[in-house]
């Protein structure tokens, strides 16, 4: 959330994120027995074996000053990650989790929704800075993965807290569209689109999306109109064009230096001048960064480090999707089909924003293995116990063994 960027003097600089990682490291110490068999999880595997790469690639780093710099402010991303995936033990645990996330995230969906609407937007939504959300398009990114969240865990409440999350939603639509990311916004309308066709209220929110745009349309204002169709004509467009330029780039990187990568933060202009000196050309010398999430893996880590990092992210889908189907006929593990639903939402969102923007290092994907790998275990716990089911759902379940045994056989 980095509320101490909304705060004055020291507080700003003050290290809450360290403190409070050392709380929780603290409290493990005092806790029950670790959620072991959460980290011996397929999605936890390739986030371990991304890491590796990511040291592999410091050692041979073009720039190793700087890449191991970066390497410990990754390595942090990794350590909460399994620290979380040891800790979340039960649904509840979960849940907390899961809000702390959606209103830390939402918060600034909200005060950027209402910066947005209170200037017709024509002013640009940003996000905390330094944070890694602070660009436009990184609090585009950031917020798309929020609304799944948002939605799904408002119907899961009520009362005021329901009423929040909602609120959250609703102004976190004008804020992403307000960041003038176009990403975002291509990203935006298709999880929206997945929420509605999902609903069993679908045909009643069609048609309140449909009035509801015809009555907006009229206040939107024309540069943002024009920065959308943009896309259309992208061959026409220098900013877009320069992207493809600078892909074209990092290939070339990339089979220089295919098992190790360039390491963390290759970018200069001795790399530009080096592999790509047209593009220095070409945009004057400015030096772009890569505005791709799956390039900047391949080229700053390797063949090896892309790799890792397409199977975390696929693990964690596939799962979400064996969760929803071990799941389908267990009441009280509803809830864990709505969050499997969610969380794959929330990783498309990454994966569509992720195609136009650097966020490889975001907190929220890896906080997603945390969290499915948890649920796994949850599952497979909980389905142990019911001593009830039928010998053909048995053999129809993934999670169900020959010698009855719950587990999961991806595993």
């Amino acid at each position: 959330m980095y509320p101490h960027e909304l705060a004055w003097s020291f507080a700003q600089t003050f290290p809450v994120a360290k403190l409070s990682a050392f709380s929780v490291m603290g409290g493990l110490l005092f806790s029950p027995t670790g959620n072991g068999a959460a980290l011996r999880q397929k999605e936890n595997i390739a986030m371990l074996l991304l890491w590796c790469t990511f040291t592999i690639s410091s050692v041979f780093a073009i720039y190793p000053d700087q890449a191991w710099i970066k390497w410990q402010d990754a390595s942090k991303l990794i350590v909460m990650s399994v620290l979380a995936t040891m800790l979340l033990r039960e649904q509840k645990q979960i849940k907390l989790f899961l809000l702390v996330i959606a209103l830390s995230i939402g918060f600034w969906g909200f005060k950027g929704g209402l910066f947005g609407l209170a200037t017709g937007g024509q002013q640009i939504v940003y996000g905390p800075e330094p944070s890694i959300m602070g660009a436009n398009n990184a609090i585009g990114l950031a917020l798309d993965m929020c609304v799944p969240l948002l939605w799904y865990l408002a119907s899961e409440e009520k009362g005021w807290l329901k009423r929040l999350l909602q609120g959250f939603f609703f102004l976190t639509i004008p804020a992403v569209m307000f960041t003038y990311s176009r990403g975002s916004t291509l990203a935006l309308t298709v999880v929206l689109l997945l929420i509605i066709l999902k609903s069993k209220y679908r045909f009643l929110l069609i048609f309140a999306v449909l009035i509801g745009g015809m009555a907006a349309l009229p206040f939107i204002p024309q540069k943002w109109l024009e920065r959308q169709q943009s896309v259309v004509a992208f061959g026409e467009d220098a900013s877009a064009m320069s992207r493809v330029d600078n892909w074209k780039f990092c290939w070339r990187v990339a089979q220089e230096y295919p098992l190790t990568g360039a390491g963390f933060d290759f970018q200069s202009r001795e790399i530009f001048e080096k592999f790509a000196p047209e593009f220095l050309v070409k945009y004057h010398g400015k030096v772009w960064n890569t505005h791709n999430v799956f390039f900047s893996m391949l080229t700053s880590h390797g063949f090896p480090g892309l790799i890792a990092f397409v199977l975390m992210i696929v693990f964690c889908l596939i799962s979400c999707t064996q969760l929803k189907w071990a799941v389908r006929r267990v009441p009280d593990l509803a809830w864990v089909r709505t969050y499997s639903e969610m969380i794959q939402l929330s990783l498309l969102a990454f994966v569509i924003n992720g195609m136009f923007v650097n966020m490889e290092y975001f907190d929220l994907p890896y906080h997603w293995v945390s969290v499915i790998a948890s649920m796994k275990v949850i599952v497979s716990r909980e389905l142990s116990k019911d001593r009830a089911e039928s010998p053909k759902d048995r053999a129809e379940s993934p999670y169900v063994s020959d010698r009855d045994t719950v587990h999961f056989a991806a595993t």
